[in-house]
């Protein structure tokens, strides 16, 4: 197979086949960028509710509900949003942000996970010992057993 290079992003949307259907407004790209500048926070919080919180507001569907396009790709936009506007979709979108930030704020630290022990011929290869090999699937569980 050979490979294609575009030279710039693409989709499946609108005329232009670019990401204008997601970030081609300044609505857009300021609750994309008010979105990923929290990400290393959330990230730091290890709080599962939260991080499921910006995984579900990273959803692309938010942010093509605010496109402002015309014509007919406008006429697209506004049949698949439940909103009824594009300025209506960003206060929404806006205000669910907030709330993300202010639970942020108010986030218990939590501790770092513990790393995981290591595997029982890592531990004896650390202590100085001699680690065995992986039995092979299809070698007796017994040397010497017998079935009858």
């Amino acid at each position: 197979m050979g490979e294609l290079w575009f030279g710039r992003p693409t989709s499946w949307a609108d005329v232009d086949r670019d990401v204008t259907a997601w970030l081609g407004n300044r609505m857009q790209r300021a609750a994309h960028d008010r979105l990923y500048a929290l990400r290393d926070g959330v990230r730091q919080a290890r709080d599962p509710e939260l991080l499921g919180t910006w995984r579900r507001l990273s959803t692309s569907d938010h942010f093509y509900y605010m496109c402002t396009k015309w014509f007919a790709d406008g006429d697209v936009h506004k049949y698949f949003s439940p909103f009824e506007t594009p300025y209506d979709a960003f206060i929404a979108y806006m205000n669910v942000l907030q709330e993300l930030e202010q639970n942020l704020a108010h986030a218990p630290a939590r501790p770092a996970p513990l790393p995981a022990a290591p595997a029982r011929s890592d531990r004896r290869r650390a202590a100085g010992g001699v680690a065995s090999r992986p039995r092979p699937s299809h070698a007796p569980a017994l040397v010497g057993a017998t079935t009858s």
